[in-house]
């Protein structure tokens, strides 16, 4: 079974093998006939091809599994067909979410090594069960019929589903309260040995599954175990036994995978509960991370309740308080099938958490939904700006399982989408995205023109570039954060010497699957969302020039302009101190950068530390105590 990682500085447990392995153990009927290899392989990236092919030469398998996603979408069909070459007899079968054979019938055509598909989501571990079960030695073949919810090529490779379908009921009887962290401890304690032995200095990372399925069907969403599904759970004895057998090997970060955790209350804050204890009591420096919280009203107290145990055992890599919204927009939510928690509300319950423990509050944004358009775009700045939240906008990657892919949706709202093989905001070899960049509403101009309006969103409120200015203007000229972005982009940005090249670049990225999302910025490949940051950060004539015509476009007094230049952190002065009589001003983020360079800024603005003064210096009187800046 491969499941090969993004990075191989970022190794994660092999978790589907050790499903697949332990389920089959527990209810497989020829369990003496088969020996499962270890999946050393997951340590390598794009990068170790021939490493993977070693291990896989020392193993020749009767049936190779590959799990399919973003980061690894080509790496894994590569590997794949290499082994029907070498081992024709082999049956190759892929899973996950990354599949096209729903809308593809070509899809065993255009991969020939591949004999079977299963569903991104089905149930995996009944799959290798069904498989294994019915596996002829004499033909080397499996009568796929009797493998549920699989689906095969006919003889002309054209793709078929089977007939043998997982029903609802089956699935909320689905047998899943077993601990594979537990049963499969000794296989990885020698998989964490072999990553400690080939990648010393790689975070060791790990999935830990209380609950699996989601009750809501979200259009861009493809989740473990279905969307619309009723919502299957461990019991707190089976929770317990994978918590303790994966802190056994001291993961850098584990990640929550439950889509809604805080969905069954008090049960979950239990779960949290025992992960902070056990991180107390063991003595551990892991991280935390999180698949979702709930997303109804009557939850988000207990999410809430959840929140303040991260916060006071200091859980989360990321030093914020997170609401995922999406969007907004009421339409654009109806279109997408998403359900919110109001922001109100939200802000109601966890403002005074963030207040208390001076955490900034942080959204999670999709870029390009069906339905935007620039005014509903700017809106949204208008409103979290005026409430001074930390965003991060994501892609929209249109998966091949999710239902926003059905052809009838694409049509309806007019998605337009490129294929990204070599990353989107970085370099990322065997990989695969398809991005959407247009609809109805938006075309690829607007998009590129949101894209750019996050880095000045960025800029002006997570960074607080010439904060005081900003403010001044809202508060005087009745000018909302989006507003303003917005005649940034239209009445500035576009007049500027570098617009041409920026809409050279935009034209490759759209053009060019091996080109990413990247615009130059002084030498250096940034990421769009990030383009103001890095320019103004680089270039402090650019920054000049922008505030001048601030200033000028909206009348800001001159003492308030004088004052925030000399607070503006830039490459020139980026980690120094300098004093102004008995105050000293400093320009250094208290982070241990290796560099100072955009990149290390932009690192910055993404652990959301000291959200609105990212990009802003300080004052102290005798270097010690702060001035109000």
């Amino acid at each position: 079974m491969a499941n090969f990682p993004r990075f191989s500085a970022e190794i994660w447990m092999p978790f589907l093998w050790a499903q697949a392995k332990t389920y089959y153990e527990l209810y497989g009927e020829r369990q003496e006939e088969w020996n499962w290899v270890p999946c050393f392989h997951d340590v390598y990236s794009a990068e170790y091809i021939n490493d993977i092919k070693s291990l896989l030469t020392q193993n020749p398998p009767d049936i190779f599994a590959i799990s399919l996603y973003v980061w690894n979408y080509r790496l894994a069909h590569d590997i794949a067909q290499w082994v029907k070459q070498q081992w024709p007899d082999c049956i190759v079968v892929s899973g996950g979410p990354h599949q096209y054979f729903k809308h593809d019938i070509n899809w065993f055509r255009d991969h020939p090594h591949l004999d079977a598909s299963l569903p991104g989501d089905c149930y995996g571990e009944q799959c290798f069960l069904e498989m294994l079960d019915n596996y002829d030695n004499d033909t080397r073949s499996v009568d796929w019929k009797k493998v549920t919810d699989m689906w095969y090529p006919s003889r002309g490779r054209m793709a078929l589903s089977n007939k043998q379908s997982m029903s609802k009921a089956e699935r909320r009887r689905y047998r899943f309260d077993w601990s594979s962290m537990d049963a499969q401890v000794r296989h990885l304690e020698d998989f964490a040995e072999y990553q400690k032995q080939h990648f010393p200095e790689a975070m060791l990372l790990s999935i830990i599954e209380t609950t699996r399925g989601c009750p809501y069907g979200c259009t861009y969403c493809d989740w473990g175990g279905g969307t619309s599904t009723t919502v299957l759970q461990k019991s707190m004895d089976t929770v317990k036994k994978d918590i303790d057998a994966m802190l056994k090997f001291e993961p850098t970060y584990i990640y929550l995978a439950d889509a809604n955790f805080g969905i069954f209350g008090e049960r979950d804050v239990a779960i949290m509960k025992y992960i902070t204890d056990a991180k107390r009591r063991d003595r551990t420096t892991f991280g935390l991370g999180y698949g979702g919280y709930a997303k109804t009203a009557n939850k988000v107290e207990y999410v809430r309740d959840i929140m303040v145990l991260d916060i006071e055992n200091n859980m989360s890599m990321t030093k914020e308080i997170k609401l995922s919204m999406q969007t907004l927009d009421d339409q654009i939510l109806r279109n997408i099938d998403r359900k919110n928690i109001p922001m109100d509300m939200q802000l109601e319950v966890l403002s005074p958490l963030a207040k208390n423990n001076k955490l900034p509050l942080y959204v999670e944004m999709i870029m390009g939904l069906p339905g935007m358009d620039l005014a509903k775009y700017y809106h949204e700045l208008d409103v979290l700006g005026g409430k001074r939240l930390s965003v991060q906008w994501f892609e929209w990657i249109l998966l091949p399982e999710t239902p926003a892919y059905a052809r009838e949706y694409r049509q309806r709202y007019g998605i337009r989408t490129i294929t990204k093989n070599a990353g989107w905001a970085e370099p990322e070899a065997g990989s695969e995205r398809e991005v959407v960049i247009g609809s109805n509403t938006f075309t690829t101009d607007h998009y590129l023109q949101m894209l750019v309006s996050n880095s000045i969103y960025h800029l002006l409120v997570l960074g607080g570039f010439y904060r005081d200015s900003i403010d001044w203007i809202i508060l005087n000229r009745g000018v909302a954060h989006g507003d303003l972005i917005r005649h940034i982009y239209e009445q500035w940005f576009v007049a500027q010497p570098v617009m041409p090249a920026v809409r050279d670049r935009w034209q490759r990225i759209l053009e060019d699957p091996n080109v990413p999302c990247t615009f130059d910025v002084d030498g250096e490949e940034i990421y769009g969302a990030y383009y103001f940051v890095a320019k103004c950060f680089g270039s402090p004539a650019f920054a000049d020039d922008l505030i001048t015509w601030i200033a000028d476009r909206y009348g800001v007094p001159d003492d308030i302009i004088q004052d925030e230049h000399e607070l503006l952190i830039t490459r020139d002065n980026f980690g120094h101190s300098q004093w102004q009589g008995l105050v000293r001003l400093d320009h250094d983020k208290d982070m241990p950068f290796r560099r100072y360079d955009a990149r290390e800024m932009i690192g910055a603005y993404r652990t959301y530390l000291d959200a609105g003064r990212t990009q802003r210096g300080k004052k102290k009187l005798f270097g010690i105590l702060g001035v109000k800046t």
